[in-house]
Formats: C-alpha cells, structure tokens, sequence
C-alpha cells in the first residue's frame, strides 16, 4: 500500500514531468522570429494540458493512462508557424492570434476525427498490427525520450547535429543526465520494489545540486550559465488567455492552411492508437481502443477550445506514473493539477529546479524502454521479427517516425509473404487409385481403374493463391505433364481455397495453355465462375461430377477394346447361381422412390441390374446430401447385413431401376444348406469391401504427405 508521503513525491514528480512537457512542446512552436509569442503560448500550452488531463482522466478506459500534447503534432504545426511567419501576408497585430487559432482548429478537427472513429469502432484497426511493429514502435519512443531528454540539457546551444554531444564544450551537460538515468534504469530494474523510483528521483534531484556545488555554482551562476528552468514570470500565465483572439485571427490564411490540419490530425490519431497499443504491452492490460478515441477527442476538442496543442496517450508519462504507484485517475489529475499551478502561481515554482533533473527523468524513460524491447524481448522474438524491431527505430532518426512505422509493415508484409510462399497450396496429390468418384461400381471396373491410375491427376489445392504461390504451381503442372505420355488429364480443385488475386487468375489461362502444347486437358473444380472470367471459366464444375466423367470414357475405352468379353460382374454372376436365383426376387421402383429407408431395420441385400441409385443422407443436415452413386452390377446394402445396424442412408432411384433382392434369411439359410456358396458369396463382398477401404487408406495417406 502507497505511503501518504510517498504518494505525495509520486503526485509532485507526475506533476512536474507534465508540465515540463507541456512547456516543451510550446517551446517547439514558438521558436526563432516567434519567439515573442512564448509566454502567451506557454500560457495556452498549460490551459491545454490541464483540459486534456483531466478529460481523459474521467473519459478513457484505462484510466490510468494521462493524456497530454505530443511532439509530432507540435514539430508539424511549428513548420506550419515557420512558413505563416515567412510568408509576411498576415498583420504583425494577427499574426499571434492565427498561430493560436490554427492549433486551437487542429485540435478540435484531432478531436472530431477521434470521436468518429470511435463511434464507427476502426480504433482497433491497430490490433492488425504486427507484434515486431509495435515493439519497435515502443523501442523508437524510448529512443526519441533518450534523445529529446539529452538534448534537452544543451538548450538553443544544439543545432541538430549528433557531433554537438561530443564537443568539450556540451558533454558535461548530457553526460551528467545520462549518467543519473543509467543509475536510477539500474537500480528500478534491480530493485523491484514501488517505492524506489520516488526515492530515485529525490536523490537525482539532491545530487544535482551536490554536483553543481563541486563545480563552485549556487542558483545565480546556474542561471546565468543556462542550468535551470526558467526565467518564467512569477504572476502566472492566465493573462494569456484572451477569447478575442478568435476575432483577431486572419482566417484565411487558416483555411489555406487546412491540408497541414489534415495532416496533424491524422498523424495525431495514428499515434493515438500506436501510443494505447504500446501502453497496452507495456502495462499487460487490455484497453477499449475505440472508448480510447472517443476519450482521447472528447479531450482533445475541450483542449482546443482553450488554445491547447493536439495530444494523446503520453506513453512516457504514463509509465513513470505507473511506477511512481498512482493508480486510475490520479495519475492524469496529477499531472494536470501541476499545470494549472504553473498556470496559475507562474514560473516561481520551477526557476529553481535543474534542467539536467528534467532531462534524466526522460532519459530514464527512455533507457527503460530500449532495455525492455531490445534486450529483454529479443529472447521472445526470431531472428527476422527482432532485426524488424531493429530497423524502425534506426530508421526512424533517418526517416521520421512515420516513415519507420511504414517501413516496419512492409517488412513484416515482406516476411508474410516469403513465409507464406514456402507453404504448398497442394494440398493433395492423387490419381484415380486414390480419389475416385462417389460412383459406386463393381470390382471389376474398379480394377480397370486402377489400371488406369497414370491416366489422371488430381491437385487439392489449398490456402490463398497470389502471385507467388500460382508460379508454384504453374511449375508443378508443367512438372506432370512432362512427366510421360500416358497422363491425359490434370484435374486442379479449388474447394480449399479461401481466394486468389488477379495474378493467379492469369496464371490459371497460361496453365491451361501449357497444358494445350502439352495435349493434356485441364480440368477445374471447385471454382467459383463469377470469380474467375478467364478462358478456363465454362470448365468449373464440382469434382465429382469431372471424376465421373473421366471414369466413365475410362471404363467405355475399355469396354471397347475387350468387346468380348461378358460385362457380368463377379456380384452379378453370383446371383445369376441356380441354388441363389431360386431364393432371389425382383423389384422394380420408379424415379424418385425409395429403395430402402435411412434408419430402417432391413439387413437384406440387393443387385442393382439397371438403372441409377442415390445414396442419400439428411443426419445433422438441414438438406439431403447425395454421399454416392450406384451403377448397375454393384450390390447394394452388404454393409447393414453385416453390422446388423440400421441403414446409414437411404437408396433412392434417380432413375427407373430393377434390383434383385437377396433376403438376409436366405444367406443364413446359404450358410447350413450350401456352405460354399454361402463363402463365395462373402469373399465377393469382403473383396469389395477391401477395394474400398484400401482407396480409403490410400487417400489418407496421401493428405498426411
């Protein structure tokens, strides 16, 4: 439990961090010739902040996160500010006045884009983001506070260049703050126990002034050499706040200056959702993102009102309030309530305080985070996704944040595909012994198909097809067909297949052209026609429909060639036996009629002489589904004989057919009164039965390969 006193050091250090911040980024825009403008901007700044605290204090769904004005927005609309000042079309007396309107515009448009998303729920877009993105995101926002921390202690003396932190002249500014947020990074990481950040921060604060002592400074050389905060004027800064700059802003230049609000504001709700993301990781919790926007341009439409500068979750300062031990509100009241008495009371409570104590606490921040998601995390990662989370924030410092985050979703959309382009999209690769129609026909016409296995080849394709998958295949198809001369179709099913782009629609028409050269017909199924418009279009029918097809000119080519030979099957002789016809009898039934019912009890056996027969079956299905076809000469409903179970499915004649039915009494009278033919009659349908389980198998194994 948090010590009052220790609560109180939390509240302060949360509340000096926030208005640090906030003086910061107004700094940021009003710099060079506008420098004149800061007070009233600073003023404006800390109106902002206070509003946009404690909306989001009240108003978000972690509320423990703290809303504040960001650096992006603030770097954009200072260029914006630069190029108004350049320009010299607005009056000196309006220039203030459009500066702070336009801020004032781009907050409330950030707002109104933020609470739209959230009321058309596209917050969570951002759960698409790849795990290496957002770890590198967070990675280049502690890379960003390790530098804005450092750069912080060299003042208007940096220019930009990284050379600056080596010269004689800058190095003991940063190193000082440096070397107080390794220790205070080492000793929380080491020491896990909440009340050492508080303790941390106060002896920072206590040995910066030690070391400013050594150095023979008291307060007046450290202002003089540039050391403190400040000067800041000690009657506060309400006197800013003047409503009739509404009417003194030249609106138009505002208006012109719309594709740059545009751009704040989409940048600022990009990273609004980054930031909730990240802070979502880095706190282990789950937010509401879209409750997030909602809050986040609730807050920031109120800040606009008042002038303040465009903001979102403050991953930094969440962090440290986090730690610090404030939980819920607290933590965005606090950092408000420090920017309000800076607002109100003026620069008395921070002209003493140190620069370098500022910069330490962000440069902390900013350690803790490059040590959790460069070192810690790279045990979790793979060698690609970590050298992703290496590249953004690098790329970031070349490129700009955005453009890092982009570059770290094309990489991972790069990996996705090479990785995805390794899967075969085959699932499957058969012949006519291994997939088969659901015809159901006798032994010796399963076994001219067998024999004509080389003739066919079945592709189950899978997954999604894009370009570099259907070059894939395009290669295995040629790969068959060049194989020999006895395959003559190739047949591709697409029921797996969950879509293809327009580059595997082309790479469909010159599979079939291949296959053309090739004297080869192609054949698909499974294909939607709508989806694909191309020359193979009018050949999409169901799989079965083309196996049946191709069994039957497989069957017909043999008949034809072995014309003598008696197309009695082995089933079918046996029930032309004297000692079985004698027993038999024959049924005739109509298209349409039931043969025998699904459920029904019967364990009698038939020959199917002509006609068609359906095997249908309604069990767990709002509709029939056809499970097979019967052809004359195959033996109908062996099965139930044997398992003594109600029949599976129901027989329904598709067309007029003729069966010879075989009691079941009857085979048990075979049984004592002629016990060979009895196991004549067994062996037929245990070699049946045989055949089809080895298919079976056969198609088993060929899907676990």
């Amino acid at each position: 439990m948090t010590s009052p006193v220790q609560l109180c050091i939390s509240v302060f250090f949360t509340a000096l961090v926030a208005a640090a911040f906030s003086i910061s980024f107004a700094t940021i825009v009003y710099r060079g010739d506008l420098a004149v403008f800061l007070t009233q901007g600073i003023g404006l700044a800390l109106l902002g902040t206070v509003t946009i605290g404690l909306v989001g204090a009240v108003s978000l769904s972690f509320r423990g996160s703290i809303l504040g004005p960001q650096d992006v927005p603030a770097i954009l609309l200072a260029s914006g500010a630069a190029a108004i000042m350049a320009e010299s079309s607005v009056a000196p007396d309006a220039l203030y006045a459009t500066i702070a309107c336009l801020i004032a515009i781009t907050s409330i448009t950030t707002g109104v884009m933020g609470v739209i998303m959230g009321k058309l729920r596209l917050a969570h877009v951002t759960r698409f983001f790849p795990y290496p993105v957002l770890a590198g995101f967070l990675a280049t926002t502690g890379l960003f506070l390790l530098r804005g921390g450092l750069e912080l202690t060299l003042g208007d003396a940096y220019s930009g260049h990284p050379v600056e932190f080596l010269l004689s002249e800058n190095a003991q500014r940063w190193l000082v703050a440096f070397v107080f947020a390794v220790v205070i990074c080492v000793t929380t990481r080491v020491v896990s126990r909440s009340f050492v950040l508080p303790v941390m921060l106060t002896l920072t604060l206590v040995g910066l002034y030690g070391f400013y002592a050594t150095q023979g400074h008291d307060l007046h050389t450290l202002r003089a050499a540039g050391l403190l905060l400040g000067p800041f004027q000690s009657g506060g800064f309400y006197g800013s706040v003047e409503p009739a700059l509404v009417f003194q802003a030249d609106w138009g230049v505002i208006l012109a200056n719309a594709p740059l609000i545009l751009t704040v504001a989409l940048s600022a709700l990009i990273g609004m959702t980054l930031n909730a993301s990240g802070l979502e990781l880095e706190l282990n919790r789950d937010f509401d993102l879209n409750q997030e926007a909602r809050g986040a341009g609730l807050a920031n439409i109120l800040s606009g009102v008042v002038g303040g500068i465009p903001g979102y979750h403050f991953v930094g300062q969440t962090m440290l309030a986090n730690r610090l031990g404030l939980q819920g509100a607290l933590a965005g009241i606090s950092a408000a309530g420090g920017c309000a008495l800076l607002f109100l009371f003026g620069g008395a409570l921070l002209n003493a305080l140190p620069i370098a104590f500022f910069a330490s606490v962000i440069a902390y921040l900013g350690l803790d985070l490059l040590y959790c998601w460069l070192w810690v995390e790279r045990k979790r990662l793979g060698r690609m996704d970590y050298a992703i989370v290496l590249a953004i924030p690098f790329s970031a410092l070349a490129f700009g944040f955005l453009s890092a985050i982009a570059l770290g979703l094309l990489l991972c959309a790069a990996i996705f595909i090479f990785e995805y382009s390794r899967l075969s999209i085959v699932r499957a690769e058969r012949d006519l012994s291994m997939r088969r129609s659901r015809v159901e026909r006798p032994s010796s016409e399963l076994m001219t198909l067998e024999r004509a296995r080389g003739t066919t080849k079945i592709l189950e394709l899978n997954n999604f097809i894009f370009f570099v998958t259907s070059q894939a295949l395009r290669a295995r198809v040629k790969t068959l067909h060049a194989g020999g001369n006895a395959l003559r179709w190739i047949v591709l099913d697409f029921k797996n297949v969950t879509g293809f782009d327009v580059s595997a629609r082309h790479i469909l028409d010159r599979i079939q052209e291949d296959c053309d050269q090739a004297g080869v017909t192609l054949l698909l199924s499974g294909l939607d026609p709508q989806r694909h418009t191309g020359s193979t279009a009018d050949k999409c029918r169901s799989l079965d429909v083309i196996l049946a097809e191709i069994e039957d000119i497989v069957l017909r080519e043999a008949a034809a060639t072995n014309s003598d030979k008696s197309a009695d099957t082995d089933i079918a002789l046996f029930f032309k036996l004297p000692e079985v016809a004698r027993r038999t009898h024959t049924q005739r039934f109509h298209p349409g009629e039931t043969v025998m019912s699904e459920t029904s009890q019967s364990r009698d056996v038939y020959l199917l002489v002509s006609g068609r027969l359906s095997v249908v079956s309604s069990r767990a299905q709002a509709d029939a589904v056809v499970l097979a076809t019967i052809l004359p000469g195959a033996a109908v409903g062996e099965m139930a004989y044997y398992t003594k179970q109600p029949r599976s499915a129901a027989i329904i004649a598709e067309s007029a057919s003729e069966l010879i039915c075989l009691r079941s009494a009857e085979i048990d009278e075979l049984a004592h009164t002629d016990p060979e033919i009895a196991a004549q009659f067994h062996r037929l349908v245990a070699q049946n039965l045989a055949l089809r389980l080895s298919r079976s198998n056969a198609q088993l194994l060929a899907l676990e390969h």
